[in-house]
């Protein structure tokens, strides 16, 4: 199936905060994609001045290698038509609000149709965003099209240190707890589950890598930001499927994953002598945990206490 031409322009916007290395193989990755990208955004939450001096010189550097001119700077609500834009924030305001800067930019192109939106430790493969762009129509048994409401497209994301599975798209939300399984979590990347079955399943796409079309954000909006970090994108996916959009997953999509945040975070109820994240992250994630479910599944707030 050849792309459709209505998700032909894409975009491409990376979340980094003081962190220029990863930054500079993320956004190496992204040129070498098979696909033609419209526009790039890298959003830098908040870092200091020298972190984003270095990310910017080694862009520069990626871009000549490809003819392209140098990435611009904007701070605030400053505008360009430059194809590769570093946008500034003051302050780290959290992952949401951070995403949301990089769409909110990016849709005042009103050529732009679809929004490839990544984390900044991830390398995706050269196929990746075709593999993406591919599975935003639905396909029967026959390999012919039918008609759906594809609104997010979820990536297959590997651990970068063990090359198993973080997960196959994303993941499903229990109503009843609260909390989030991955899909294929742990598994090898040979043997993956029927795409059928995991798109059935799917209740958000991981927002470490995922495609989200234009259609979706113009009907639901953006981002939201009062979770600040840690499950916008589940609740994201929650208030789609909400509004009667379908989720999917690119199995073709491979993205590698430096350090995924579901592996650091304090188990409820298992209280360890050295949590690996800090108290201001655990609570985040409880908290945000019990706001969904008053927003999604209010009666399984008695479970979940």
């Amino acid at each position: 199936m050849g792309l459709s031409m209505e998700y032909s322009n894409v975009s491409v916007a990376i979340l980094t905060c003081n962190d220029w290395s990863r930054t500079l193989d993320c956004l190496a990755a992204v040129h070498a994609q098979t696909t033609p990208i419209k526009r790039i955004v890298v959003c830098d939450n908040g870092s200091g001045n020298e972190v984003a001096d270095y990310i910017l010189k080694g862009w520069r550097a990626i871009a000549d290698g490809y003819g392209m001119d140098g990435p611009v700077e904007l701070f605030g609500d400053d505008n360009t038509i430059s194809p590769l834009v570093l946008l500034r924030r003051e302050e780290n305001e959290g992952a949401a609000r951070g995403i949301n800067s990089a769409l909110r930019f990016l849709l005042y192109d009103q050529e732009c149709q679809a929004f490839w939106l990544l984390h900044n430790d991830v390398i995706p493969e050269p196929y990746a965003l075709e593999a993406l762009l591919h599975h935003t129509v639905e396909q029967d048994r026959h390999g012919k099209e039918r008609i759906s409401r594809i609104g997010i497209v979820g990536s297959t994301l590997l651990r970068q240190d063990t090359g198993l599975l973080q997960c196959a798209g994303g993941g499903v939300w229990s109503k009843t707890r609260g909390n989030v399984h991955l899909l294929d979590e742990g598994i090898e990347r040979f043997a993956l589950s029927d795409h059928d079955d995991i798109a059935r399943k799917m209740d958000f796409a991981c927002g470490a890598s995922c495609l989200v079309l234009r259609q979706l954000i113009e009907d639901i909006g953006l981002y939201d930001e009062s979770l600040y970090q840690f499950l916008e994108d589940v609740e994201y996916g929650l208030r789609a499927k909400k509004s009667g959009w379908n989720i999917n997953w690119a199995p073709g999509a491979l993205v590698r994953h430096h350090a995924p945040n579901a592996d650091k975070l304090t188990p409820v109820l298992a209280f360890t002598e050295n949590p690996e994240l800090s108290r201001e992250a655990d609570y985040t994630t409880l908290r945000n945990r019990f706001y969904l479910l008053r927003k999604y599944s209010p009666f399984g707030l008695i479970s979940a206490f």
